[in-house]
């Protein structure tokens, strides 16, 4: 004797097994669309737009990573924090003698992001500093990075 299943379970049953091969096909990167950079910009004493004719390299200190590589007219920068830390370090390379280092100290705002993704980071910046070998100066202008793209830092370059 053959027993047939209930119609309403058929239904759920169809219904998960579909709802599982739709997230199995999802194509989300979860590291690449849910990190919220700084938006850094390079101004001159008198506040326009510069860029850094370059080349230029941006490195994380402490580290091997190559953020930005042999950029050349560099006007702006996006740069991510880590959540593992309070304080980043960006090396800001013009040649192996000119260089400057950057200081961020933040902190780590955990937020959900999705079920398939789990927990990001949004960050909110408590001070910027600069070495002052390449820029005069930096400002921090809009604190709270997201996923927006407003600017966060202002970089000055020195009245020459």
């Amino acid at each position: 004797m053959r027993t047939r299943t209930p119609s309403p379970l058929r239904h759920l049953l169809a219904a998960v097994v579909l709802l599982s091969g739709i997230a199995a096909c999802s194509d989300t990167d979860c590291t690449t669309s849910n990190t919220a950079y700084v938006n850094y910009n390079i101004y001159d004493a008198n506040g326009n737009s510069v860029s850094l004719t370059g080349p230029v390299t941006v490195t994380a200190a402490g580290t091997d990573s190559v953020l930005i590589n042999q950029e050349s007219n560099l006007q702006s920068m996006q740069l991510p924090l880590r959540y593992t830390s309070t304080e980043d370090t960006f090396v800001v390379h013009l040649s192996e003698v000119l260089f400057d280092t950057i200081f961020v100290t933040h902190q780590n705002i955990p937020h959900f992001i999705s079920m398939e993704c789990g927990t990001g980071m949004y960050y909110h910046i408590d001070n910027a500093r600069c070495t002052r070998r390449i820029f005069d100066s930096i400002s921090v202008v809009n604190p709270d990075i997201n996923f927006d793209a407003n600017e966060h830092i202002q970089m000055y370059m020195p009245a020459n």
